[in-house]
C-alpha cells in the first residue's frame, strides 16, 4: 500500500493523496471483501469510491499510525470540484513534489494517484493518454502547463491548484471525502465469539476454516488483480506501439494525396505542408492582390471549409488523407533492438551522399512505465529518429526504412525546391 501524503486544502485544512485504489470484484458482498483487502494492509481507516449508476467500487486504505485523526481522501475533493467522467489533474505541492490523480468513466485509474517528482510521474501520465481512444477529449486540470508542451497530443489544459481546489468545494463536501474506521471483525462473529467462549475447542477450528477461507480468498484475489494487471500492461504496450503508424504505408499516401494539389490558387501561393494521422494540412500565402473570397471561388470543391484566422494574408487548408487499411503491430513479432539500429544506422549512411540527412535518438526506451507486481521484461522498447532532405526522395527513404519505423509527421517546405521533414519512431523488441 502507497504512503498517505498529507496534502493542505486552504480553508479545511488537510486531506490525504497517493493512496492505492483497490477494485472491489463484486463476488462475496462489498462488506466482506473490503475486511479481506484491509486486512492484508494493517488498515485502521478506508474509504469506499462508488458512482450512483455504474457498476463497480473502490476502496482505499490508510493504516495505522499513519495519521493521528479521521483523514479526508484529497481524491474524493477533486471528484467534487471537477463534474467530468474522465480527467486527469496534477497539482504542485511544493519542493519539487507533485500530485497526479486520474478517473476514467468515473471510477479512479489503477496507480494514478502518487505523489512524486516530474520525472517519475510523466511516464505514467503519458501511459494514461495513450490508453484513452482521444487525448483530447479528457480535460487537464493542472497549474504546470509546460510539463505537457512535450507530449504529441492536442489537450485540453485547463488551470487547477489547492487554490483553486479549496474554492470549488464545500464543507459538505470534505465531510463526505472523509474515511471511515475499518474494522476487520464483523458483528455476527461478535456475537458469535460471545455464544461459544465456553466453547474454545469448537471456536478454535471456526477460527481455523475462517483463517483458512481467509487465505483462500486472499490468494483468488491477487490472481485476479495480477491478470487485470497484466491485461492493462498489454493494452498500454499495444496502444504505444501503434502510435506511429508504419512509414511503408503513411508516406506513400501522403504522397499520393499531395500529387494534384495546386501551387498556386487565385492569388494564393503555396508554402508549406504538415502531414500528421489522416490529413495533411496546407498553407497558402497570399500574393498582391489575393483576397480569401477569392481562394473560395477557386480551391478544388471537395476540399473542406479552410481555416481563416486573423492573418490576413495566410489561408490554411485541411486535406484528408485516404489511408489503406492498416494491420496493427503486435509486440511478440517486433524486430530486435540490435536489427532495426543497424537497419537505421545504415540506412542513415548511405542515404547521406545522396543530400539526405538520417538522425537517429542516439538511446532506447521502454513504450510504457515499469509496471508493479507483473513481469514486464517483455514490454517492447522505442527509439526516435528524423530525416530531412529533397522531397522527390522522400518515398524511396519511406520504402527502406524498417518495418516497425513509424511516421509521428511529415512537413514540406517550398522554396526554390521542395524539402521535407520527417518525424517518427521505430519500435523494437528487447
Amino acid at each position: 500500500m502507497s504512503a498517505a501524503i498529507p496534502v493542505p486544502i486552504p480553508g479545511f485544512g488537510q486531506a490525504v493523496a497517493g493512496l492505492d485504489w483497490l477494485e472491489l470484484p463484486g463476488l462475496d458482498g462489498k462488506s466482506t471483501e473490503v475486511k479481506q483487502l484491509g486486512r492484508g494492509v494493517n488498515a485502521a481507516w478506508q474509504y469506499i469510491w462508488s458512482v450512483k449508476g455504474k457498476d463497480g467500487e473502490y476502496v482505499a486504505f490508510v493504516s495505522k499510525g499513519e495519521v493521528k485523526k479521521r483523514p479526508a481522501a484529497a481524491a474524493a475533493l477533486v471528484r467534487a470540484a471537477i463534474s467530468e467522467d474522465t480527467y486527469l489533474t496534477l497539482v504542485d505541492l511544493g519542493e519539487g513534489r507533485l500530485w497526479v490523480f486520474a478517473v476514467s468513466d468515473g471510477m479512479p485509474v489503477n496507480r494514478m494517484d502518487r505523489v512524486a517528482d516530474a520525472i517519475d510521474l510523466m511516464g505514467q501520465v503519458r501511459d494514461f493518454l495513450t490508453s484513452l481512444p482521444d487525448p483530447s477529449k479528457a480535460p487537464i486540470y493542472t497549474d504546470k502547463p509546460e510539463l505537457f508542451e512535450t507530449l504529441p497530443y492536442g489537450l485540453d489544459i485547463r488551470p487547477f491548484s489547492l487554490e483553486i481546489l479549496g474554492h470549488s468545494i464545500k464543507k459538505r463536501n470534505f465531510s463526505k471525502a472523509t474515511f471511515a474506521r475499518h474494522s476487520t471483525i464483523p458483528v455476527a462473529g461478535i456475537v458469535a465469539v460471545a455464544l461459544l467462549a465456553s466453547l474454545a475447542g469448537g471456536y478454535a477450528y471456526y477460527q481455523d476454516q475462517a483463517d483458512d477461507a481467509a487465505r483462500r480468498h486472499a490468494a483468488l484475489l491477487h490472481r485476479r488483480q495480477l491478470a487485470k494487471r497484466k491485461k492493462e500492461l498489454a493494452s498500454r504496450v499495444g496502444a504505444a506501439i501503434n502510435a506511429a503508424a508504419p512509414a511503408r504505408i503513411v508516406v506513400p499516401a501522403y504522397v499520393d494525396a499531395l500529387r494534384d494539389v495546386p501551387a498556386l490558387i487565385s492569388g494564393w501561393r503555396l508554402s508549406a505542408i504538415e502531414c500528421e494521422g489522416p490529413d495533411c494540412t496546407l498553407t497558402y500565402k497570399s500574393q498582391a492582390f489575393a483576397t480569401w473570397n477569392g481562394y473560395l471561388k477557386a480551391k478544388p470543391a471537395d476540399w473542406p471549409a479552410p481555416s481563416l484566422d486573423g492573418d490576413i494574408q495566410r489561408v490554411v487548408q485541411s486535406v484528408p488523407v485516404h489511408l489503406p487499411s492498416i494491420a496493427p503491430r503486435v509486440a511478440h513479432a517486433l524486430t530486435q533492438r540490435d536489427k532495426v539500429q543497424l537497419d537505421l544506422g545504415n540506412l542513415a549512411q548511405i542515404a547521406r551522399p545522396l543530400g539526405l540527412t538520417v538522425t537517429l535518438q542516439g538511446g532506447w526506451d521502454r513504450v510504457v512505465a515499469k509496471a508493479t507486481n507483473v513481469d514486464d521484461s517483455w514490454v517492447p522498447l522505442r527509439t526516435g529518429f528524423s530525416a530531412t532532405g529533397s522531397a522527390v526522395l522522400l518515398k524511396d527513404l519511406a520504402l527502406r526504412l524498417p518495418a516497425d519505423a513509424g511516421v509521428r509527421s511529415v512537413s514540406f517546405k517550398l522554396d526554390e525546391k521542395m524539402t521535407f521533414d520527417l518525424k517518427g519512431e521505430a519500435y523494437a523488441n528487447p
